[in-house]
């Protein structure tokens, strides 16, 4: 297994290309799905939104899980519970049963983030994380991008119920190779579990976990209000979600290249911090940008290349035995705020009254990141090598 680990990380990527994909699946089926339910747009928000919601309740038990029960096993399940999840929103013919079994392959989904983020720190020990880990996230927008332009051809082809119960067939699938590629392990005894994880490297952690939050808050904002505002500037709604897809898709491939190139020059912190202020200064001129698309692709590209360094950062504070406990603590940070940054912004428009506030509250909460990582880099120095 170590002298196949690129095509070990290709398999684990794939793995999050399948999440991507069943979190767009609802967003795009929607109308085909608010039809026959007969759903409200406030109904089929939520029931889209409601992938990862759990998130912050579900990550710091997987990671104990992972760490008492072995990787192989969490990860088997994770990936059941997206199959399982994915049937059963197939096969519903009420909200509130769509909603549990969208709960539910969220759930495997998150168990699923924290074991394969767990498993590719494990193979890549040393400078090439951050390269590696640059793989791993761009799988995730590889995953959304592609259900948003092949999945609504799907709905006309085999209706929304077959385009889940497809969904659910890949995640069947690569359960199937899963649980022939991934090593067992033996059952670990629960006082060995995340041993001597101390309290400087579990504030370390937590800071990491803010770091992540606040470095995404500016793309989830955008992508959530750009929309509306690219719209009330004479843009089409069409035109709008064609300029902000490629916002997206600008992050896949420079991942691994903001990994490498933190591994050539030695210098992951420093990149990190240019590419965060310079994607909050682009965010504050994206409103009077004449020429939107360019910006945002090139916003895009400066988000995407720290991604698998700030990802790669709990590995400077973690010992092996401790890995799983640990991202779970991360992942727990990460997802607790992660709702909160939208309603935050839109909060700040109402208001305010000022129709670019939400482009102000992603900048600015953008550069918090800086604060976290500064707190990260403080609280590492108290921890012993790794």
């Amino acid at each position: 297994m170590a002298a196949n680990r690129w095509v070990y990380l290709v398999l684990l990527s794939f793995l999050r290309v399948a999440m991507g994909m069943q979190f767009q699946s609802v967003g795009a089926a929607g109308p085909a799905i608010r039809d026959e339910l007969g759903l409200d747009y406030a109904a089929l928000g939520a029931l889209a939104g409601s992938y990862l919601m759990l998130g912050a309740v579900i990550a710091l038990p997987a990671g104990w899980l992972s760490a008492r029960f072995g990787d192989r096993r969490i990860l088997l399940a994770g990936i059941g519970l997206m199959m399982a999840g994915g049937v059963g929103l197939g096969l519903s013919h009420g909200f509130a049963v769509a909603l549990g079994f969208r709960l539910l392959s969220g759930c495997g989904a998150v168990m699923l983030g924290i074991v394969v983020s767990k498993l590719v720190m494990d193979r890549f020990p040393g400078p090439e994380l951050g390269l590696a880990m640059g793989v791993l996230l761009g799988a995730w927008p590889l995953g959304i991008g592609a259900g948003s332009i092949g999945l609504p051809y799907l709905v006309d082809a085999i209706g929304w119920r077959g385009v889940m119960l497809a969904t659910a067939a890949v995640c069947g699938g690569f359960l199937a190779m899963a649980a022939m590629t991934v090593p067992r392990q033996p059952r670990r005894a629960g006082p060995s579990i995340g041993a001597g994880l101390g309290w400087p490297a579990i504030l370390a952690v937590i800071a990491a976990g803010f770091v992540w939050t606040f470095a995404n808050a500016g793309y989830i904002i955008v992508l959530g209000f750009a929309p509306s505002y690219f719209v009330e500037h004479g843009m089409t709604l069409a035109g709008a979600g064609l300029v902000l897809s490629l916002f997206s898709f600008a992050t896949i491939p420079v991942g691994p290249a903001g990994g490498w190139i933190g591994q050539r020059f030695g210098r992951p912190l420093g990149l990190t911090v240019l590419c965060i202020v310079g994607v909050s200064a682009g965010i504050l001129l994206l409103p009077e940008s004449g020429h939107p698309a360019l910006l945002l692709l090139g916003l895009g590209a400066i988000l995407g290349l720290p991604s698998g360094l700030i990802v790669a950062l709990p590995a400077r504070v973690l010992a092996p035995e401790q890995r799983a406990v640990g991202m779970g603590l991360f992942y727990s940070v990460f997802y607790a705020c992660l709702g909160a940054l939208s309603p935050f912004a839109g909060w700040l428009r109402d208001v305010s009254g000022v129709a670019t506030a939400p482009f102000m509250a992603a900048a600015g909460l953008n550069l918090l990141t800086l604060a976290a990582l500064w707190a990260f880099v403080m609280l590492a120095k108290r921890v012993a090598p790794r």
